[in-house]
């Protein structure tokens, strides 16, 4: 049994206070965002306060930990061991949780917003960093305990003379773990029965030759604060489970040789990857619909199913019984490799690229919409051209479906993908404001396959110390000067990306053209070792 609990987190140092529109947020270590209820109660509801921690609640007071392991030698030789393990790990809120949040937020960094500025007109009228306009961040206040649970069973037995073989079960489960995203203060949509998540498009609002694609015309969830800018959260709401099969073959060094094989065949789900930040990992949603749980359940980022790892060292016999030269040109030389295949990392296919075609006002680089696929068609045709995008289409929704109004403004959203190069499937319409059918992180990308290589020459001079040893060493990595592919993701460059069409209907280039390995490299070195 462990006990593990901290304090809560405080500043040492005090934010000075201000009042704006009759709202006073007071002079304190933290100042943030507690509640994003009832917003539109007043002009400015759901402000910030002034807190001495970002934490009003300590969640780790109760932190008792049990852990249980047990191993079993079921034949009684020697050669067998059952092996079953549980730990129960707290993940305590220290700072580095809150700390990317602060120093990006109000007001350590002040970010204003004018959707309708142009590059190079000089300074911007229109950015007067109004307290309630400017970036802020939201904390929930009162989390319940983070922790994981581990848990593990395994079977290992000596075959022959030093071979080893593990056969084992890890699983895995978390709660409560902090999640975070560029920005939480967005529109909200309302679920429509045979439809799914709809944003509003009230067309009324709409600036001349703008669709609800393009502009946003509902309400944030919290119109006080914010603006454009974005208000940066920390939820304790994240979850994730994992489980996995793992064996290993390993031969201990004999006769010049050892080597050892590991295979993993996991899965990995979760609400969210990023603890910290929302763009934690290339294909990370830096702005998920963070308070739709639905719609942020997939396989984690970095969920790569399946993991091959090999290594082999073998130590050269040298030429004996010759003169002293032969067997120090000879002797000494050890080769070694390590074989590594992977599968792919997932990404998600999404809509509308850095733009907002479901209109939620969000402040960040690239779209949460998800794609829709087309029944029955197989997405992924693998080379070059990796997404089959004769599958995929911009979101859509039933025909039935009216058309948005102001008096409806979950319909469909007029003019959608008014550019797109297919039309919808028979029976349905593209609509804008309609989270697609696709899901976070649904495709995988790419495998990754190595070989390295390597060759070293020990010379040891015993005239000199016993220790003494001149090593030649010739390293060869990605030996076989294989191509690896990185996955379409949010934060490539170059064109590749995992956004298939734009706002208005036009399609972006997917095809494949990074790598996420290098070239073959040769590393030549010598050492002294004494």
């Amino acid at each position: 049994m462990r006990y593990e609990a901290t304090t809560k987190p405080t500043d040492a140092n005090t934010v000075p206070g201000y009042t704006v529109n009759g709202y006073t947020v007071a002079s304190a270590g933290f100042q943030e965002i507690i509640s994003l209820a009832n917003c539109g109660s007043s002009p400015t509801a759901c402000g910030p306060v002034g807190v001495n921690s970002p934490l009003l609640q300590n969640p780790t007071t109760k932190d008792f930990e049990p852990r249980l392991g047990l191993e079993w030698d079921p034949f009684k030789d020697g050669k067998t061991s059952v092996r079953v393990g549980f730990g129960m790990f707290d993940v305590l809120p220290l700072p580095y949780e809150f700390g990317l949040n602060t120093a990006a937020t109000a007001p350590f960094q002040i970010i204003g917003a004018d959707p309708a500025s142009t590059l190079g007109s000089g300074i911007d009228p229109n950015v007067n960093f109004n307290e309630q306009k400017i970036r802020n961040r939201f904390i929930d206040a009162y989390p319940k305990r983070p922790y994981v649970m581990n848990w593990n069973a395994n079977v290992q037995r000596q075959m022959g003379t030093g071979y080893l073989l593990l056969v084992g079960y890890v699983g895995s489960r978390s709660l409560h773990t902090s999640a975070a995203a560029d920005d939480i203060n967005l529109v909200q949509p309302a679920a429509v029965s045979g439809v799914g998540l709809v944003f509003p498009c009230n067309p009324t609002l709409l600036d001349a030759g703008n669709t609800c694609a393009n502009q946003q015309t509902g309400t944030r969830i919290d119109s006080n604060w914010g603006g454009g800018a974005g208000i940066r959260p920390v939820l304790y709401d994240g979850a994730a489970s994992y489980n996995s099969l793992q064996a290993q073959l390993k031969k201990n060094f004999s006769q010049g040789v050892q080597g050892q094989i590991s295979y993993t065949l996991g899965k990995c789900q979760d609400l969210s990857s990023a603890p910290v930040t929302g763009d934690t990992f290339l294909n990370s949603i830096a702005v998920p619909l963070l308070l739709l749980k639905s719609a942020r359940l997939g396989p984690c980022d970095f969920d790569i199913r399946d993991v091959l790892s090999a290594t082999l060292i073998w130590d050269l016999p040298s030429m004996k019984g010759g003169s002293k030269v032969l067997s120090t040109l000879t002797g000494g030389w050890e080769l070694g490799t390590i074989v590594s295949a992977y599968s792919g990392a997932p990404f998600t296919a999404t809509v509308g690229d850095g733009n907002d075609p479901l209109g939620t006002g969000f402040n960040g680089d690239f779209s949460m919409d998800f794609a829709s696929v087309v029944p029955g068609c197989d997405p992924i045709h693998g080379g070059l051209n990796y997404l089959n995008t004769n599958c995929f289409t911009p979101p859509t929704a039933p025909a039935t479906l009216a058309t948005a109004t102001a008096a409806n403004p979950y319909g469909c959203a007029p003019n959608s993908f008014p550019l797109s190069p297919v039309v919808a499937p028979a029976g349905t319409q593209f609509c804008s404001n309609v989270l697609g059918n696709t899901h976070r992180n649904q495709f995988y990308g790419p495998g990754l396959t190595t070989v390295d290589f390597s060759i070293f020459k020990n010379t040891h001079i015993p005239s000199i110390s016993e220790t003494f040893n001149i090593q030649f060493r010739a390293e060869f990595f990605n030996i076989l000067n294989h191509t690896n592919f990185l996955s379409p993701g949010f934060l490539n460059t170059f064109g590749q990306n995992n956004s298939l069409y734009d706002f208005n209907g036009t399609t972006l280039p997917t095809a494949l053209n990074q790598t996420s390995t290098t070239s073959r490299q040769i590393q030549l070195g010598l050492k002294l070792i004494f």
